[in-house]
């Protein structure tokens, strides 16, 4: 009886033995690092890798549907009140932003600069205590960016709606009760040259020597060169456009002031450089600014109050050429 006794028990402490060894070994095997998907929700993701950088048409977790959510949830008692007093009593921004719309914004990856509207709004938000949110969207919609509106800042996962441009024909506006804020600068389309253009720094200059222009099709640009008679050829979209100057197609382009910024980050080989102190033509020279419901009155008047304070003291000039984007005023203050 003692010996099995004996035995039980060295059986037991062996079976014991065994079982703590193969948690060890479970633990060791089976422990999963987390994996964040920065700018989102911050939650642990498992069995997703994130691209090196961002781009909405081939992250399998964007397209799949991971997007125009709320990035922080709302307590049911701050739903329906003023946007002003959410931001205040959340001590949180609650924006939309695009999720690829550089080097405005973007989901920033491994510390990776978020972009000059995210550092604006983080600007703002840090004067105050507070922190910011941002519900990434796609705003290169068919139909445009007000079916954008319908599906994130109308279902109110956001009180500011950043990446909006001032044309003049913004009629997706009244039709979502938005309102522009101020704008914090403007953005046009400017002249880069290259090579056998390189003495060429104005339209005037590329009409007289007769310099062919690049420009993006179907754009204000390339129906400007058209009424002012002005040598061009044109190729859809801005990449394009940068494309046809790497490949030396075209020495001389009008091109979007902020894709300057996105060619240098693609493409470092580029040689081609922007005529030093280049200013738009008026026609060609759009204001930035935010969407905030029309309603939102006293958010407005916040948010208006924050871009003059950082227009005065040239922080938003500073943070827009450290994103290589050259700065100009608000053409309407």
């Amino acid at each position: 009886m003692r010996m099995f006794s004996r035995s039980a028990a060295l059986l037991l402490a062996a079976a014991i033995t065994t079982l703590i060894a193969v948690e060890a070994v479970a633990a060791e095997v089976f422990e999963l690092e987390p994996e964040y998907v920065y700018g989102r929700n911050r939650k642990p993701q498992m069995g997703y890798r994130q691209p090196e950088v961002f781009d909405p048409l081939s992250d399998r977790l964007y397209q799949s549907g991971y997007r125009n959510f709320a990035p922080t949830a709302i307590p049911d008692e701050l739903k329906e009140v003023p946007a002003m007093e959410r931001v205040q009593k959340m001590g949180r921004i609650l924006a939309c932003a695009d999720a690829w719309f550089w080097p405005f914004s973007r989901t920033a990856r491994k510390n990776e600069p978020p972009g000059l509207e995210i550092e604006i709004l983080q600007s703002i938000a840090k004067k105050h205590g507070w922190d910011v949110s941002i519900a990434w969207v796609n705003t290169g919609m068919r139909f445009g960016v007000g079916v954008t509106f319908g599906t994130s800042i109308d279902r109110g996962i956001c009180d500011i709606f950043l990446g909006l441009t001032y044309t003049g024909d913004d009629h997706h506006m009244p039709k979502h009760k938005m309102a522009f804020t101020r704008a914090f600068m403007s953005t046009g389309y400017v002249l880069v040259t290259q090579g056998a253009a390189a003495d060429v720094k104005t339209l005037d200059d590329a009409k007289a020597q007769g310099v062919k222009v690049g420009v993006p099709a179907y754009s204000p640009m390339s129906e400007y060169a058209q009424a002012n008679g002005i040598p061009h050829e044109t190729f859809f979209q801005n990449y394009q456009v940068i494309d046809a100057l790497i490949r030396g197609q075209v020495n001389a382009a009008m091109i979007w002031s902020g894709a300057i910024s996105q060619a240098k980050l693609e493409h470092p080989e580029a040689e081609f450089e922007m005529v030093k102190d280049y200013v738009p033509p008026p026609e060609m020279r759009f204001d930035n600014n935010w969407g905030v419901k029309e309603k939102e009155v006293e958010l407005i008047q916040f948010i208006n109050e924050a871009f003059a304070e950082m227009l005065k003291s040239g922080e938003t000039k500073r943070l827009s050429e450290r994103y290589g984007v050259p700065f100009y005023p608000p053409i309407h203050q």
